[in-house]
Order: C-alpha cells, then structure tokens, then sequence
C-alpha cells in the first residue's frame, strides 16, 4: 500500500502543467480604467510603482510608457568570488516592469509586464516572464486605489 501511495505521489509530481496560452497571459496582464483621466492613470502607475520599491527608467506620457526596475544581489557574492572563481555563477536578480496605457475613447486601457532577470559572474542575464495572476492582481487593485486617492484630492489631471 505504501508503494502505491508513493508512486502516487511521484507520478503528481512529475505532472505537466498545462501551458499558459497567450490570450490567457494577456488577460491576467491587462485592465481597463474609466471614469477617469489618462493622465491620472499614468500617475497613478509611476506613484505604485514608486512606492513598491521600483525605480522609474523610463516614462513617456505621450507614447504610453512606463519602465521600471529594483536591482537585487545575492549575499553570497563574495563567497562565490573566492570558492568559485573561473565559473559562472549567479550574482543578483532586478525585476524589471513594463506599462503601456492607450486612451481608447473614454477607456484607458493598460498592459502591465513583470519580468525576472538573473545576472552572472561572467557576464549575461537571462529574463523570465512572471506571470502569476495574484500578483497582476496586487498591482492593479493598488493603482485602481491610487486613482481614486488622487481624483478625491483633485489631482485627476
């Protein structure tokens, strides 16, 4: 019983999970905005992301761009230098954000994309998407309450 209990548990393991389609990852990314300015919106996102640590790059209200990043290294970075050297070890992470806003009529609609950057000793960086749909959620549900904060203060734009 015991054997069959754990080939159970080790054929789950090795499960495949389904692949995220594009349509799906494009709607866990994206929302729409009304009642409200594009300008306000596009504040709304750079004061979020302000405020979880992210570091503005690059902004450019007209096109509808914001970019941003927090740069993180690993503790282990001088132990790695003396015990690793000639190899290519990680060295750090930054995640990096992209938002794209588009006034369609009275909508602004908003695409939101987070990626994992690794860097190495030698050189190089290797990015992954993150798509975890509750933390598209987080983001959208503070900048939904920054919008309202800043239409009630009158800085809706």
């Amino acid at each position: 019983m015991k054997k069959i209990l754990a080939l159970s548990f080790l054929l789950a393991a090795c499960a495949v999970t389904p692949a995220i389609s594009p349509q799906q990852i494009r709607a866990m990314q994206m929302r729409t905005f009304e009642d409200t300015s594009y300008e306000n919106v596009f504040r709304a996102f750079k004061s979020v992301l302000q405020d979880e640590g992210y570091v503005i790059k690059n902004q450019d209200m007209v096109g509808g761009l914001i970019v941003g990043s927090i740069q993180r290294t690993d503790g282990m970075s001088n132990f790695n230098m003396v015990f690793n050297a000639g190899k290519n070890y990680r060295t750090g992470e930054s995640y990096e954000v992209s938002v794209n806003l588009e006034k369609i009529g009275k909508t602004i609609e908003t695409r939101t994309t987070i990626q994992r950057m690794e860097s190495y000793s030698m050189g190089g960086s290797q990015g992954n998407p993150i798509l975890d749909p509750e933390t598209y959620k987080n983001i959208y549900e503070k900048v939904s309450i920054e919008v309202k904060r800043r239409q009630a203060q009158g800085k809706a734009g």
